[in-house]
């Protein structure tokens, strides 16, 4: 009974123990965290960035396609008749005119049939001469006469059928033009059909364009087209819509469009590579932002405003992209304040400071330079990058984020040109 008296006294002094020390341990926390000092969070830092007031402009669309110039005529002249080469009267470059003859192959076999025919019809006409007179006296009757005459018209069919066989030995210019290959060498013989001469007609010149499907409505026939010639020094020509194809090529979905160009002076030369403008759509009050300031995220489009110093997403819809441009068809109104620089690391509501150009002005449009109509000086829009983020070329973002049904391959060939 005594170990069991104490034994409890002893746990109860334990426990007492136990009790003591985890209230010390509570005042000690106490005292330490009356001690800390009070921890504030740190400031939020601001994001620098670029902006530039939103404005409208009167944008003219246009796009440029590359033509290839084309003869008004080209065609290969063949012999009808073959046979052995006795006379070559044209070579390559010569100019020729309608009915000139060119070339001639051995024809004496169907010249003895031609001498045989007329033979023919000189017999046939004395007789007839002669059967007419009694005809008149009623000395014949009426089928011999008629025979006599069928003989005649017979030797003038057999005549000119000779004729025919004599003028097809020979091969004769069809229009005014120049003579671009001579395939054939006299003493060679020509079989039937063979080519014999390419002659080319260039004046007029025709451009050869292929307009893509979204852009075929651009285009009316008689229009009026612009175009340079790079090998020319970008010498400037104007022509005639004068065709445009009902269907689009299967491979590519593309219109033939052809140009028809005076070419007197014979400048253009078939082969040459030309650059055509094509006035796609004037836009009066476009909204036009730099394409770099349009980010992409699934399947939409959104730029960041700066409104105080807070950065504001929003969404917006993009109707054309003009080289490193677009156009916006609804997201931003006239006067907002748009950030182009340092926007890729924002979110909705970040803290921005806004940080001036060189010359120490806001900006204020986002087309800074245009390319010049005839192809002089100018240059084309370029992209604005952020120092810490490499935008995209405008080729580039296209083929990332713009649907194939309006992507186009040309992207780096729109110009944006002052009205």
């Amino acid at each position: 009974m005594k170990s069991i008296t104490q034994r409890v006294q002893r746990s109860g002094v334990v426990l007492w123990i136990l009790i003591t020390a985890m209230l010390v341990l509570i005042v000690v926390s106490a005292i330490l965290r009356r001690e800390e000092p009070d921890l504030e969070p740190p400031p939020e830092k601001a994001n620098p960035v670029h902006v530039t007031t939103v404005e409208t402009r009167a944008v003219t669309d246009l796009i440029r396609l590359p033509g290839r110039i084309e003869p008004d005529l080209r065609a290969q002249l063949a012999v009808d008749k073959g046979g052995r080469i006795v006379e070559i009267h044209a070579d390559k470059g010569d100019r020729v005119s309608a009915d000139q003859l060119l070339l001639r192959t051995d024809d004496r076999t169907w010249r003895a049939m031609l001498e045989n025919a007329e033979i023919e019809m000189r017999e046939a006409e004395k007789d007839y001469k002669r059967w007419n007179e009694l005809a008149r006296t009623g000395a014949v009757s009426t089928s011999e006469y008629d025979a006599v005459r069928t003989r005649l018209d017979r030797a003038r069919v057999q005549r000119d059928e000779a004729r025919v066989h004599v003028d097809q030995c020979e091969v004769r210019s069809p229009v005014d033009g120049i003579i671009n290959e001579r395939f054939v060498e006299v003493g060679e013989h020509a079989p039937e059909g063979a080519a014999v001469f390419e002659l080319v007609v260039s004046n007029p010149a025709k451009l050869i364009l292929n307009i893509p499907e979204r852009d075929i409505g651009a285009v009316e026939p008689d229009a009026d087209i612009a175009f340079t010639v790079t090998v020319l020094n970008n010498a400037a020509f104007t022509g005639t819509v004068t065709h445009i194809a009902e269907a689009a090529h299967p491979a590519n979905n593309s219109y033939r469009v052809e140009v028809t160009v005076p070419n007197e002076d014979r400048k253009l030369r078939p082969g040459m590579i030309a650059s055509a403008e094509l006035l796609r759509a004037r836009h009066d009050e476009a909204v036009v932002v730099p394409l770099s300031a349009v980010i992409p995220r699934q399947g939409e489009h959104f730029v960041f405003l700066a409104e105080a110093d807070r950065a504001v997403r929003r969404l917006v819809k993009i109707d054309r992209i003009l080289g490193a441009d677009v156009i916006l068809a609804d997201g931003l109104q006239p006067g907002e304040e748009l950030i182009v620089e340092g926007h890729r690391e924002l979110i909705d509501g970040s803290l921005i400071e806004r940080v001036p150009d060189e010359d120490g002005t806001t900006r204020r449009s986002s087309l800074q330079s245009f390319s010049s109509h005839n192809g002089g000086s100018g240059s084309v829009p370029t992209m604005t990058r952020s120092t810490a983020h490499t935008a995209p070329s405008p080729c580039e973002w296209q083929q990332r984020n713009v649907p194939h049904s309006t992507f186009d391959v040309r992207c780096s060939m729109f110009e944006v040109h002052p009205v």
